[in-house]
């Protein structure tokens, strides 16, 4: 009976371990994945999404607010700087303008030589100018009876005051003629001005082309209501186009003019195309927290067109010769794990999305095992 039961729980021990046996025995003969690092070239850059734009190109907005009268452009036509564009009916420049020429005849007629105003004041200037001649005369002639004691002290101080009267009166009319003169020519001044002024703000009614190229959009009709606020129309050049890429605020540090951009186009699949960096904007957007890059192609496509969606890598490093390892053998902390088990700390050289350079740490002949 003893013996029975000795027999039952060994049997009831093997039973319980088995499954623990079996799976370390599994463990051993489970293969881990290895590799080495290998030779090979490696380019590291930054991602950047994007658009194509037209060199010069801008969106056309009127100057001042009113209904559209007239579209001299359609999509497609090509346009000479200066060429209208569209026309608006803004009836207050218009108003304006009329008010002003009125205004400047009117100044003109009454600043000029023969004006019956400055008519006026002149023969104030002359009746005063005779009365003075008439009265110094008269005070003259009183003054040299005096001396000779003709006359009485009265009537000599009655002639001395009507004398200097008239001298009041005569420097007081020359003085009026000249101010009403400065003014009026002052006035005439600023009409001139004004008029010119308002000939402008007339002219913003015609909306004019600022480049020689192709309008690519136009987003108005006739009688609809156009504001400076409201795009009319997309411009740009014909010919000429250029990358507008977007790039995070976390590399934007590692960009610069001048470096090489492989460029993809889902119009062009398949293809890598060659740009190359012209100009980094040193504002960012708060909004998207991105700053935009300016790249030009290198070997343009046969066609193009704005607002084409494009992905890009700009080239920031690249070497040729490189000892390299998959990115995913190497632990966040750039260590990796050896065949004997132990950790190494790599220095590492360049990044891409799948390799990274071994600059020290292991050689080309080290083993290391996934993590």
């Amino acid at each position: 009976m003893m013996m029975l039961l000795g027999s039952i729980q060994y049997g009831s021990r093997i039973g319980r371990w088995s499954p623990f046996l079996i799976v370390a025995l599994s463990a051993c003969t489970e293969e881990r994945v290895t590799t080495r690092p290998k030779e090979g070239a490696i380019t590291e850059s930054v991602y950047a999404s994007g658009v194509v734009k037209a060199l010069d190109q801008y969106v056309v907005h009127s100057q001042v607010n009113g209904i559209l009268l007239m579209a001299y452009v359609t999509e497609g036509d090509t346009v000479e700087a200066g060429d209208p564009l569209f026309l608006i009916d803004d009836r207050s420049s218009s108003l304006a303008s009329r008010k002003a020429e009125v205004n400047l005849a009117f100044l003109e007629k009454n600043a000029s030589s023969n004006s019956p105003v400055l008519a006026q004041l002149r023969a104030s200037v002359t009746r005063a100018r005779e009365s003075l001649e008439n009265d110094s005369a008269l005070y003259a002639k009183q003054m040299r009876l005096w001396e000779k004691q003709i006359g009485s002290e009265n009537d000599l101080e009655q002639r001395r005051l009507a004398y200097t009267t008239s001298r009041a009166n005569y420097e007081a009319a020359l003085e009026a003629y000249a101010e009403s003169r400065d003014r009026l020519r002052t006035e005439l001044s600023l009409a001139r001005s004004d008029l010119e002024l308002s000939k402008v703000a007339e002219d913003d009614r015609t909306v004019r082309s600022w480049i020689d190229g192709v309008v690519y959009d136009v987003s108005i009709e006739k009688g609809e209501l156009a504001t400076t606020q409201r795009a009319l129309a997309v411009l740009g050049s014909a010919e000429d186009f250029l990358l507008e890429l977007n790039v995070d605020e976390y590399d934007i540090v590692r960009i610069a003019p001048g470096q090489r951009v492989l460029v993809t186009m889902d119009s062009y699949r398949g293809q890598v195309m060659e740009a190359i960096v012209t100009k980094v904007d040193p504002l960012m957007d708060e909004r998207s927290r991105t700053f935009s890059v300016e790249a030009v192609f290198l070997k343009p496509p046969s066609r193009l067109y704005p607002n084409l969606t494009a992905e890009a890598n700009i080239v920031i490093r690249s070497r040729q010769e490189a000892l390299l390892l998959p990115a995913n053998y190497v632990t966040i902390d750039d260590r990796v794990i050896l065949a004997s088990g132990d950790s190494v700390a790599l220095e590492i050289g360049l990044r891409d999305l799948e390799m990274v350079e071994v600059i020290s740490g292991i050689d080309a002949s080290t083993v290391v095992v996934l993590p």
